[in-house]
């Protein structure tokens, strides 16, 4: 109805205007109330939150008893025409809107895909532990997706920022709880980007010796020389000091032998070079030596340093030349000497003659 008396009301202007008069500057005004009132709904529809669309509804203000219904509107079609039409317009409202919220998803996830195989792929280059392959990858995907969704639901009109102020409340609680196991989960990352050892390298840690099996999000486990899994929390690892037996390709091993005074060194010396003449796994450069560590109590300390390049024999070669270098003094009648006690006694006094008092 009002848009028929409009039409009546310009088509009476146009009647009354003089012929000379221009019909656009009759019209101008018209059209340009016509725009700007286009142009603000348009803007109210980009602006408008569901919940303020929702409340400008018929429905809405039922429920909310701002309007009251007579037996008169029931019976009225126009009344149901509008009921069912304004839910349809708000949803083509929210058309352009929907629209803008998944192109932004798509595009978050394009960059999750992308971050993912990067920082996957290093890590798997690197021998890392599936599990902690997993688990970064579902951190990545949900701090990425997090971001895209926070986003997508503004460009909807829907807020969750009271949803996530409650979200990080409830992690801050968990974090303060477990922050001993979120402290290693962090220090298992640390010693994957440092990279202080790998998977199957031999380490030394505070007397704890083996080869690497597996590092997870909260420990690291080693196989020690017994055959047991030595499980060290991952901060342990990070604080303290760790010797990397196979980092370096050349390994060298030190033999410790002790010999009598009253042998040569020369002698000594000769005897134990000669041993490594042969041997493939020690190394020609730099060359095996033999060399005065210690003048002892009972005996000159004599070490044997060679290298070698092949990992995970350095014990195992150890002991083979102490064995090797024992053989060759006995057979070359060098003395190794061992600690002992000399007892001496001295001749007894002449016994005295004992006064008895009496």
């Amino acid at each position: 109805m009002r848009f028929f008396f409009a039409s009546l009301l310009l088509l009476g202007n146009l009647a009354a205007a003089p012929a000379a008069a221009d019909v656009t500057s009759l019209l101008k005004p018209h059209v340009q109330a016509a725009a700007s009132q286009a142009g603000a709904s348009s803007r109210k529809i980009i602006t408008d939150s569901l919940a303020e669309t929702f409340a400008r509804s018929t429905l809405s203000k039922l429920f909310t008893g701002e309007k009251k219904l007579s037996p008169e509107e029931l019976g009225h079609v126009e009344f149901w025409v509008s009921l069912i039409k304004e839910p349809l317009l708000a949803g083509f409202e929210f058309v352009p809107r929907l629209f803008v919220a998944l192109v932004f998803l798509a595009f978050f996830w394009l960059i999750y895909r992308a971050v993912r195989r990067l920082i996957l792929g290093s890590l798997s280059k690197a021998n890392v532990d599936p599990s902690i392959r997993d688990m970064l990858g579902h951190l990545i995907k949900w701090t990425i997706m997090g971001f895209g969704l926070v986003i997508a639901f503004n460009q909807i009109g829907i807020q969750i920022t009271a949803l996530l102020t409650g979200v990080s409340i409830v992690g801050l609680a968990m974090g303060l709880a477990a922050q001993e196991t979120l402290a290693n989960f962090i220090a298992g990352i640390v010693i994957f980007w440092d990279k202080p050892f790998r998977i199957g390298d031999s380490i030394e840690i505070e007397g704890a010796s083996g080869t690497v099996q597996r590092v997870t999000f909260r420990s690291t486990r080693m196989l020690d020389g017994d055959g047991q899994i030595i499980v060290l929390p991952n901060t342990f690892v990070l604080a303290h000091k760790l010797s990397n037996g196979t980092a370096n390709a050349l390994r060298r091993v030190t033999v410790e032998v002790g010999i009598a005074y009253q042998e040569s060194i020369d002698a000594a010396r000769a005897t134990m070079l000669a041993l490594t003449a042969n041997d493939e796994r020690i190394c020609d450069d730099p060359a095996p030596m033999v060399v005065v560590g210690n003048c002892a109590d009972s005996s000159v300390k004599l070490l044997m340093r060679f290298w070698i390049r092949e990992k995970g024999i350095a014990g195992s070669i150890h002991c083979e030349y102490l064995e090797h270098v024992k053989k060759a003094f006995d057979a070359a009648g060098i003395r190794i000497p061992f600690p002992h006690m000399q007892l001496v006694i001295d001749a007894p006094a002449p016994a005295t003659e004992l006064r008895v008092a009496g």
